[in-house]
């Protein structure tokens, strides 16, 4: 379904990986593997070349990258990025380990380990691939025959870990739990409509998207409502091969329009999956172009989430900042004069700093990858050094030009515009392609 994506203008990067997995007696494992020069813990993948398929390139690239020679399992499913402004779709299967000897690609891969999947969970770099990897993990168990005579005790239990789940969780997590909630027993109904109503000799999609249902569940039970949401989209992209051609043709439309609301390069490869007539829309198309609004609707939320985290720690440092410099205000001398413009400074670098977040302009040019706090951070605290040297410049000038009448208020005014000034001096120091982004985009537009 997902490979339909794949011939579309403008042209995409193909890649696949693999999911390989071990059973051992503490449980389910999978391996992750480490890149020197990204710096970054992922799953196995790369890049299909020439004359290869999808699932030939999956496991070349596991063996080269782990060492593990793997029987390729079911599909899993794909995550899509952009590698240099270039979309990226990478296909993923979940592979059994048949033999494990050394990792060939050592100039790349710093090491492969094998992990616990909610260890490995927490240990990814990137998000799409977190999501995805929920799928092993909340993955049904085959039921183990000592359990078999106490069903009747063992069933109230998920309920009460539910409800010391909610008691410790925040309210927005608690918000988030029955919005999923209610949306996955909504769209139960409508699945059950349409598998009544289906006159597709193959039904499969049914249970594929009851089984992704089952994980919603298994996600709410857990706490886990970004791996609700992820499965519940994959049982709506299911749910899309139970509707008729009206249906699809309708979805197609409502699919379109959003797109223009998209700003990322899904914008246009929604808009050529569905360049076609009412008539020649299939189930496949709107599947894939639904996936692809689905990962740009959870970058935003990871991004939005990420801003959110990073303004509160400005607040925080700034809060801390004062009351760390608070007792030097009460000395004598010029002591509480630096104070005050090293709090001004700081103070300026953090607005300038909240204004960058907030229009986004210190996203990163991967969109998967969740930046470093320190990139935020840094830049702030050289604003503070900077108001330093605001303040020093104007107690020069004052010196100099013999001014009778010193003002403290022109003196932190200088020391706040110092700091806003350091901290986008070194934020374009840090970031150096900020500057090139607006030609590049005005030339994609010509």
């Amino acid at each position: 379904m997902a490979t339909s994506i794949l011939p579309v203008d403008p042209p995409v990067i193909r890649a696949a990986g693999g999911i390989v997995q071990r059973c051992t007696p503490q449980g389910d494992e999978v391996m992750i593997v480490y890149r020197k020069r990204h710096q970054d813990w992922t799953l196995p993948k790369g890049k299909v070349k020439d004359g290869e398929s999808f699932q030939e390139a999956a496991m070349r690239e596991v063996e080269e990258e782990t060492g593990c020679s793997c029987r390729v399992g079911n599909y899993l499913g794909t995550i899509s990025y952009a590698d240099n402004g270039v979309p990226k779709v990478v296909l993923f299967w979940k592979m059994s380990l048949v033999a494990q000897n050394g990792v060939t690609d050592t100039e790349e891969i710093g090491e492969a380990v094998w992990m616990q999947v909610p260890a490995a969970i927490q240990r990814l770099t990137y998000a799409q691939e977190k999501a995805l990897l929920t799928r092993i993990g909340s993955a049904p168990r085959p039921p183990q025959p000592q359990l078999a005579p106490q069903p009747p005790q063992a069933q109230p239990e998920p309920p009460i870990q539910r409800a010391r789940q909610h008691k410790s969780s925040s309210s927005e997590d608690n918000r988030a739990h029955s919005r999923l909630l209610r949306e996955s027993e909504a769209f139960r109904v409508e699945l059950a409509f349409l598998e009544r109503r289906s006159e597709r000799s193959d039904n499969s999609w049914v249970a594929a998207a009851h089984d992704q249902l089952q994980n919603v569940k298994r996600c709410l039970e857990s706490n886990d409502i970004e791996g609700g949401w992820f499965c519940f989209h994959a049982a709506e992209r299911f749910a899309v091969f139970g509707l008729n051609k009206a249906e699809l043709a309708n979805r197609a439309h409502i699919l379109r329009e959003e797109a223009q609301k998209i700003s990322s390069w899904r914008s246009g490869t929604i808009t050529s999956l569905l360049a076609v007539s009412d008539d020649q829309v299939t189930a496949e198309r709107v599947a894939d172009a639904m996936a692809l609004r689905n990962e740009d609707s959870t970058n935003q939320y990871y991004r939005t989430r990420l801003t959110g985290d990073q303004l509160r720690i400005l607040l925080i440092i700034c809060g801390l900042s004062a009351v760390a410099l608070l007792p030097f205000l009460l000395l004598a001398g010029h002591i509480p004069e630096v104070a005050a413009a090293m709090l001004f400074g700081l103070i300026g670098a953090a607005f300038c700093s909240a204004q960058s977040l907030i229009l986004g302009k210190n996203e990163s040019k991967n969109e998967s990858k969740i930046p470093n706090i320190l990139v935020t951070l840094t830049p702030v605290l050289f604003g503070a050094i900077a108001g330093l040297a605001g303040f020093a410049i104007y107690e020069y000038l004052a010196t100099t030009f013999n001014v009778a009448e010193q003002h403290i208020s022109a003196a932190l005014a200088l020391a706040f515009l110092f700091g806003c000034t350091g901290q986008r001096v070194l934020a374009r120091i840090a970031d150096p392609h900020k500057k090139e982004t607006p030609r590049a985009n005005l030339s994609a537009k010509k």
